[in-house]
């Protein structure tokens, strides 16, 4: 008997979910035991400055290698534009008025017990580590508990040598693969962070020439160099702490920077090279990410981050890959959230997720574009929050009561502020906002750091402290 109209409308459909079905179970049941964690973090790393985001310059050859045999997320939000909310959302997958670490000496919310996934992977047998050149990593108190290895880089300042200078990358990386040599028959959690393209900008040679007076170094805009060494007081100037030599030509510091990338770049493709070679490649995921961006002149924020909650600041690179399950250079342009990383980590490994988290598994998401995934991003820094959909943003500034609403299919840049205009979704976003806004209400809790004058010095150079 043949099929009528409606039964053929129909059959293509179920095929279709049948197909995606199947993939998704072969997935679950073919994974391989013993599986490896490797996170990568790159502190300050625009996705628009990657070659594989689209990026007119070749700034990034090993990341896109490893894009391109994974798969790269287009529309990735931070859940905060400075580094100490941002991650501590990353490694909780819980928003920043959960977990409260809003600033440098704030400490995870003491009034319930939030996970973390280096925490959980030691419950289940995992050696983890931190390794990392971004000091102030250590000040977000109570993450240094979960790591088996806690580098020693973030708890003796003595390492760091003079102030004005920087551990090399390199030896960051050579730490990172004596540890895996180290810890190859182990099933292990690396969290590798490196301060990378932060401010100042100062790659070493051959890095801080690659792009200098390139074909794209054409714009002779100048503007002058800030008083205030503090980069969270910075508007319209350059911070006084990033600024080299009195240059106040604007390509220079965006070449420093995409020089700076291309020099962790190459960190990068060491690693994959180590994974090879320990034969660790198979069974670890690779996550690669960053913690925030950094403004380029949008909105009149130069070469530092923080303060607002526009793209520029708060989309990151998003890279997953793991063997042939996640790999094949798919882009997902859904957006999705840092706090997604966490559990789907925990749903690759078949650990079940703790209650506490926020964030959404991506598998799902990988294996049909089409499923209904969370619509909304939520992101803070301080007194401002913002809720973002794909096409739609609402930012409110707490301090002047001031609400921002944006089209971002027609204002990518954030530039028409049409709460005015669209007020029917302005109160729609508006009311999603609130919802975020008033979980996890509580009093503020700060433990005040007891900082060495030496960390005291890194701090200012990096712009945390005045």
């Amino acid at each position: 008997m043949g099929l009528n109209r409606k039964q053929k409308l129909l059959i293509g459909p179920i095929i279709v979910f049948v197909i995606i079905l199947g993939v998704g179970l072969s997935y679950y049941s073919n994974r391989p035991r013993n599986i490896n964690v490797l996170l990568i973090t790159i502190d300050t790393l625009r996705p628009d400055h990657l070659s594989c985001y689209g990026y007119k310059r070749n700034t990034s050859p090993n990341i896109d290698k490893l894009a391109k045999e994974g798969i790269l997320f287009t529309q990735a939000i931070a859940q905060g534009s400075h580094t100490a909310a941002s991650v501590t959302s990353l490694i909780t997958s819980t928003y920043p008025n959960i977990h409260n670490v809003k600033d440098w000496g704030y400490q995870l919310n003491p009034d319930m017990h939030l996970y973390t996934l280096p925490e959980i992977l030691r419950l289940h047998g995992y050696k983890t580590a931190l390794i990392s050149d971004q000091i102030s990593l250590s000040l977000i108190k109570g993450l240094e508990k979960d790591f088996d290895t806690y580098n020693t880089i973030l708890t003796n300042a003595s390492t760091f040598g003079p102030a004005s200078k920087r551990v090399k990358i390199v030896e960051i990386t050579d730490w990172a693969i004596d540890w895996l040599k180290n810890n190859k028959h182990n099933k292990f959690f690396l969290w590798l962070y490196y301060l990378g393209p932060h401010g100042p900008y100062t790659p070493p040679p051959p890095y801080n020439r690659i792009f200098l007076n390139d074909e794209y170094y054409n714009i002779k805009q100048s503007i002058p160099i800030s008083d205030n060494a503090y980069l969270q007081s910075t508007i319209g100037k350059i911070p006084k702490y990033l600024a080299i030599d009195d240059i106040t030509e604007v390509d220079y510091y965006i070449s420093q920077y995409d020089g700076a990338i291309r020099y962790v770049d190459s960190q990068i493709g060491r690693l994959c090279e180590e994974l090879k070679k320990s034969h660790l490649d198979k069974n670890t995921i690779i996550i690669l990410t960053a913690d925030h961006g950094e403004g380029m002149g949008e909105h009149n924020l130069y070469f530092c981050h923080a303060i607002f909650l526009y793209d520029e600041l708060i989309k990151i690179p998003l890279i997953i890959k793991f063997n042939k399950a996640l790999s094949g250079d798919k882009r997902i342009n859904v957006q999705v959230r840092a706090i997604d990383i966490m559990p789907t980590v925990l749903d690759i490994l078949g650990i079940k997720k703790y209650k506490s988290m926020e964030g959404a598994s991506l598998i799902p998401l990988i294996f049909n574009r089409k499923i209904n995934f969370p619509a909304f991003a939520y992101s803070e820094f301080i007194n401002r929050k913002s809720v973002r959909m794909e096409d739609w943003k609402l930012i409110y500034d707490e301090n002047n009561k001031l609400y921002e609403l944006y089209n971002l299919k027609d204002d990518p840049q954030e530039l028409n502020n049409i709460v005015s205009v669209e007020r029917g979704k302005f109160e729609y976003l508006r009311k999603k906002l609130d919802v975020y806004s008033k979980q996890g209400t509580y009093p503020d809790k700060i433990i005040e750091p007891i900082l060495g004058e030496e960390t005291k010095k890194r701090l200012r150079s990096l712009g945390y402290a005045q």
